[in-house]
């Protein structure tokens, strides 16, 4: 119902205005009554009578008669978002139905009541149907944060602004899912107004800031100049939640003026989004015109409450969320879904250049073993740890020569100590393989001596990298912690030690001979 209304403002009865619910009233004031009313003449054999206020205390009188009161009361001192259904009595035709709102709120002062009649079973039929979008936004919701819960902990190699920023995701869905539910006719019936009136507003208030704090993750030149903003925006809300808590301030107001501050922040995030698109930042590239439209059509919403316009039908914060939503979580599904594809690709290629590293070193043991035994057989000896080191120097000393590097091994070991155990051969094969194929080993010094029992082997090696003359000499070596190596060690019953000194890098191991 929302023509033919006669409006009166309470202690004003010179003051009638008729026409529509869809303006607020001017000129009424917190805590004075605004009176709407209407002449019935429909008939209706089940008649319904459905009443919506926001933030409203409301009283539903059919003629002199009150058929329906929400007012304070001691588990309700602050009136919420009151949708209520009233069975009219059956004489109701040629009653005037009068509806006295009003609010402790300047905000909320002169909204008319929003209300529906018709049949009972219509009504219902009919706010049910007004509810599939919520409801379908609802399974929506839903089904993507279990999609980004399970690609959170999927993907591998998550850094720490990336998981943060996966969460900030996840959490906005969940705020837009839960305001789907307030506006969600049926689902709201669950709840009393004063606890709608919390979760609309506190989710009103939470996803914007969830939403720029994604966005400012995700910036990169732009990042310092965006983080003013953010950085504003997260200091009113606490603030805003400190005054709320310690009773100074109502949701309801704070929900208004953090209306207020996001017009400025949308418009600031599409300033910073065309910025960071124009710096070819991928994200934003894809995502800008969907955040920029948002942001302008959000700004006209704004404006139009601003305006004085009231009871919108159409939901334009919802609906605009719940389409960056979409755009932003296809993104975000789309590059964990390349990364995880790429990793496991990547997975798998180091898993056949493992196989293929530990074939290449099974081989160069059954030659070096066998280049040792001939050795010491064309000289009438037996077959000793001398021989094969003398093989593996000679090897690696042309393969470090055909690499461009520096390369010396000193063998102190006795002639007669007998040949290793084949897996600290393949520990030393291993070794030296390792330092052949890095490129950050420009310079390599070996020792292998033997002290009674042990077998001792030292290295002081220097970090090398190739340059060219336009770029610039790195100064510190990367760092190496070398697991494979020390895995293998210490299945060897080894002792371990490897020491990072500026571009130097020092190792000790110690094997049982």
């Amino acid at each position: 119902m929302k023509d033919r209304w006669t409006f009166i403002v309470k202690d004003h009865s010179d003051h009638y205005i008729f026409g529509k619910t869809e303006q607020r009233l001017k000129n009424v004031q917190p805590n004075n009554a605004l009176i709407m009313q209407q002449q019935l003449e429909m008939p209706l054999k089940d008649p319904q009578l459905v009443v919506r206020t926001n933030h409203q205390w409301v009283s539903v009188f059919m003629g002199e008669k009150l058929i329906y009161k929400y007012g304070a009361a001691a588990n309700h001192s602050e009136p919420g978002l009151l949708q209520t259904t009233i069975r009219l009595p059956q004489d109701y035709q040629q009653h005037k139905l009068r509806i006295v709102t009003k609010t402790p709120y300047e905000y909320y002062a002169g909204i008319p009541a929003q209300v529906f009649i018709g049949e009972g079973a219509e009504v219902s039929r009919y706010f049910i149907l007004r509810s599939l979008p919520q409801f379908l936004l609802l399974i929506l919701c839903s089904t993507l944060i279990v999609l980004l819960l399970v690609l959170l902990f999927l993907r591998p190699k998550r850094s720490k602004r990336q998981f943060i920023s996966a969460l900030l995701l996840i959490g906005f869905t969940v705020l837009v899912g839960l305001q789907s539910i307030v506006l969600n006719v049926p689902a709201g019936t669950l709840f009393g107004p004063k606890t709608l009136s919390i979760i609309y507003n506190l989710t009103a208030i939470l996803i914007p800031v969830f939403l720029t704090n994604y966005y400012l993750l995700r910036a990169k030149k732009y990042q310092h100049y965006y983080l003013y903003g953010v950085a504003s925006q997260v200091f009113l809300l606490v603030v805003g939640l400190l005054c709320i808590a310690a009773g100074k301030l109502s949701l309801p107001i704070a929900m208004q003026i953090f209306s207020g501050f996001n017009v400025f922040m949308t418009l600031f995030t599409s300033a910073v989004a065309l910025a960071e698109s124009a710096d070819h930042n991928r994200f934003y590239t894809i995502c800008s015109p969907g955040i920029i439209m948002a942001a302008f059509i959000h700004c006209f919403f704004y404006i139009q409450l601003f305006a004085g316009a009231a009871n919108l039908t159409t939901d334009w914060p919802l609906i605009l969320f719940s389409g960056l939503m979409i755009l932003i979580s296809g993104y975000q599904f789309e590059e964990d879904i390349t990364f995880i594809q790429h990793y496991r690709a990547k997975q798998q290629e180091n898993t056949q250049r493992s196989i293929v590293i530990r074939e290449k070193q099974h081989n160069l043991l059954t030659t070096f073993t066998l280049l040792a035994e001939k050795e010491a057989y064309s000289n009438n000896q037996i077959p000793a740890l001398t021989h094969l080191l003398q093989e593996m120097q000679a090897y690696y000393q042309k393969e470090f020569r055909k690499q461009a590097k520096f390369f010396s091994c000193q063998l102190l070991v006795e002639q007669e100590t007998v040949m290793l155990v084949e897996e600290n051969i393949a520990l030393l094969i291993q070794l030296f393989e390792k330092f052949l194929n890095d490129p950050n080993f420009g310079s390599i010094d070996i020792s292998i001596k033997q002290e009674h029992t042990q077998l001792i082997i030292e290295s002081s090696t220097s970090a090398f990298t190739r340059h060219t003359f336009d770029e610039a000499v790195a100064t510190t070596a990367p760092i190496d912690h070398h697991p494979e190596l020390e895995q293998a060690v210490k299945r060897s019953n080894g002792e371990w030690h490897w020491q990072n000194k500026e571009k130097q890098q020092y190792f000790k191991i110690t094997l049982d001979i």
